[in-house]
C-alpha cells in the first residue's frame, strides 16, 4: 500500500476541511490593517501575494473585510485581557498574532484549531514568541469534546474561551454540539466564553453600510459569496446566528439555545470597547464617524453559566474511539466505521479511499455503520467526494437513527437501519 507523506497528508486535510483557508484569509486581512507581526506570519505562510484575497470581488470588498476583522481582533483582545482570567483558550486560533500579545502580557495561550491549522500555526508562532513556554497548539474538532478536553490537560485554572469567526460555519446539529461542549468545559474548569459570532452578520451589515452607502448591499453579497466559496459551506447560518431581517426573533432563538445548555449571555456594546483602528487611514473622517456610530448597534457576547440548572460535563466524554476497517475486492470498497467521523478522523477515510482507488476502478462502496456514533460536516464532505467518484454510490447499513438523519439531510439515499 502506498505510504502517506507529509504533502499527501496536508492535501487530504485540506480537502476534508477547506474552511481552513478562511484562517489564512484573516491573517492576510490583518496584514492589510497593519496589525503587529501579521505581515511576518503571512510571509512565513508563503502568502506574500495575498492569494486568499484574490477571490474577493474588488478593493472595496477587501477594505470592508479588513475593517470588520481588525475591529474584531482588537476588541476581542481588549475583552479577553479585561476578563481577569489568565488562561485564554482560542477556538479557532488561526494564524493570528493574538498568541504573541497574550503571552507577552503573562497570560497562558491555548490555541485550538483544525489539525491542518494547528500543525502549521504552532511552529510559526512559537518561533516568534518571546515567551513560547506560555503557549500551546492542538488540533481539535470543536464538536468532539474529548479532543477539546485532551488539549486542556494539566490546566486547573478558569478559562476565557474565545471563538471568533467559527460558529457560522456549523450546521444546526454541530452548533448545538459545540455549545454543549463549551458548557461542559465551563462546568469543569470555570470561566467565561467571549464571542462576536452571534452578531457577525450585523457587524458586516452595519460596517459596509456605514462606509459604502448605496453600494453596500452589492458589496456585502460579493463578500458573502467569496466566504461561501472559500469555506465550501452553504448558508453561514444556524440558530446561534442573528439575522438582520429579524434581529429580535433570532436573538431569542440564540438565547434559547444557550439556555438549553445552562448558559446566559451578557451583550457588550462594540463601540464602547473598540479601540482606534489602523485601517482608518484608508477612510475619510465622515466614514470613520459613521462607522463608529454604527458599531453602537453591534454587541459581543460574554457567556457564562446561568445558575438555573446543574451543568453537566458533555455527554460525549464517554465516546468511543474512532476505528476504521476496510477491504477492497471485485470493485467493491467495504468500510466498517465506529466512533465519530469528524475533522480529526475523516482524513483517514479519504486516505484509504485514495490508496485503493489508485490500485483500480471502484464501482461500489458499502459502509457498515453499526458502531458509528456521529458524523460531522467534515465527514459528510469526504463521503460526498468519494461518492462522486464511484459509479454506483454508497450503501450505508446498520445505521443508527441519529446518523441516518444526518446522512439523509445531506442527500444520501441508500440507508438501511
Amino acid at each position: 500500500m502506498k505510504m502517506t507523506n507529509h504533502a499527501d497528508e496536508y492535501n487530504t486535510q485540506a480537502r476534508t476541511n477547506p474552511v481552513f483557508m478562511t484562517a489564512k484569509t484573516a491573517v492576510c486581512l490583518m496584514a492589510r490593517a497593519g496589525i503587529e507581526d501579521s505581515v511576518t506570519i503571512r510571509n512565513r505562510l508563503g502568502l506574500e501575494d495575498d492569494t486568499p484575497l484574490q477571490s474577493m470581488a474588488d478593493a472595496d470588498v477587501i477594505l470592508g473585510n479588513v475593517l470588520v476583522v481588525e475591529a474584531k481582533y482588537r476588541t476581542m483582545w481588549r475583552l479577553i485581557k479585561d476578563s481577569g482570567y489568565h488562561v485564554c483558550v482560542d477556538l479557532p486560533c488561526g494564524y493570528t498574532p493574538k498568541a504573541l500579545r497574550m503571552t507577552e502580557k503573562g497570560l497562558r495561550f491555548v490555541g485550538l484549531d483544525l489539525p491542518i491549522v494547528a500543525q502549521e500555526a504552532g511552529p510559526i508562532l512559537t518561533s516568534l514568541a518571546a515567551c513560547p513556554e506560555r503557549m500551546s497548539f492542538s488540533g481539535v474538532d470543536a464538536t468532539n469534546y474529548s479532543s477539546l478536553e485532551a488539549a486542556l490537560q494539566g490546566i486547573d485554572e478558569p478559562l476565557c474561551i474565545s471563538t471568533e469567526g467559527m460558529m457560522m460555519y456549523f450546521s444546526e446539529d454541530e452548533a448545538d454540539a459545540v455549545i454543549s461542549n463549551i458548557s461542559g468545559l465551563l462546568a469543569k474548569h470555570g470561566g467565561c466564553w467571549i464571542t462576536p459570532d452571534p452578531e457577525y452578520r450585523l457587524q458586516f451589515f452595519h460596517s459596509f453600510c456605514s462606509v459604502f452607502g448605496e453600494s453596500a448591499f452589492r458589496k456585502l453579497e460579493a463578500a458573502g459569496n467569496a466566504a461561501k466559496r472559500q469555506s465550501d459551506v452553504g448558508s453561514l447560518s444556524n440558530s446561534f446566528i442573528l439575522e438582520v431581517p429579524d434581529i429580535t426573533g433570532s436573538c431569542k432563538a440564540a438565547e434559547a439555545l444557550l439556555k438549553k445548555h445552562g448558559l446566559k449571555a451578557e451583550k457588550v456594546n462594540l463601540a464602547e470597547h473598540m479601540p482606534e483602528l489602523g485601517i482608518y487611514r484608508e477612510l475619510t473622517s465622515k466614514q470613520i464617524d459613521r462607522f463608529k456610530e454604527a458599531m453602537r448597534l453591534c454587541h459581543y457576547w460574554v457567556i457564562t453559566p446561568d445558575g438555573t440548572q446543574k451543568q453537566q460535563a458533555s455527554e460525549t466524554t464517554g465516546q468511543k474511539p474512532f476505528v476504521m476497517r476496510h477491504t477492497c475486492a471485485n470493485g467493491i470498497f467495504q468500510l466498517s466505521l465506529a466512533g465519530r467521523v469528524d475533522s480529526i478522523s475523516a482524513p483517514t477515510i479519504l486516505q484509504a479511499w485514495d490508496a485503493e482507488k489508485s490500485s483500480g476502478a471502484i464501482d461500489r462502496i458499502k459502509i457498515d455503520c453499526s458502531g458509528l456514533e456521529y458524523i460531522s460536516s467534515a465527514g459528510i464532505r469526504v463521503l460526498l467526494s468519494i461518492q462522486e467518484n464511484c459509479g454506483r454510490g454508497i450503501l450505508f447499513y446498520n445505521v443508527s437513527r441519529p446518523v441516518a438523519k444526518i446522512l439523509a439531510q445531506n442527500g444520501f439515499t441508500e440507508i438501511s437501519l
